[in-house]
């Protein structure tokens, strides 16, 4: 799928391990339900008066991977991404929590692009069979 390697960060193994893992797109209501089935998506925590945002540990643990593999790509060679680091930085964000926001950052992105690869493939006659059934 030409379109998903062309996002920063994916290469031929993570897309391969993405397209494997979500299955159908048409499943996911929106990107952050998309997210939140890779386990990317934040997930508020607290106890009394305190809350935080942390870490989700459910969801698919091999679209998580992927999904880091893209952030550390992304730390690596895209300057935009080095400057969201330092900002996040700069507003007293931890590595392991600005490796969690990159993460959620990368899962939306790739709701759209997987939505457009699934649609372009799509014949119309198989979509008037699928609503059919």
């Amino acid at each position: 799928m030409p379109s998903l390697l062309e996002v920063q960060g994916i290469g031929p193994v993570v897309a391969e391990i993405v397209l494997g893992e979500t299955g159908r797109i048409e499943r996911f209501k929106n990107k952050c339900h998309c997210a939140s089935d890779c386990g990317a998506a934040p997930v508020e925590r607290g106890s009394g008066q305190t809350t935080r945002m942390q870490l989700n540990t459910g969801g698919n643990r091999r679209l998580n991977w992927a999904l880091h593999i893209v952030a550390i790509v992304r730390l690596r060679q895209d300057e935009r991404t080095k400057a969201f680091l330092a900002k996040l930085k700069a507003a007293g964000k931890n590595q392991r929590t600005s490796r969690r926001i990159l993460r959620t950052h990368s899962a939306r992105e790739l709701f759209p692009v997987l939505r457009q690869a699934a649609s372009a493939t799509t014949t119309p006659a198989l979509r008037i069979n699928a609503d059919a059934a």
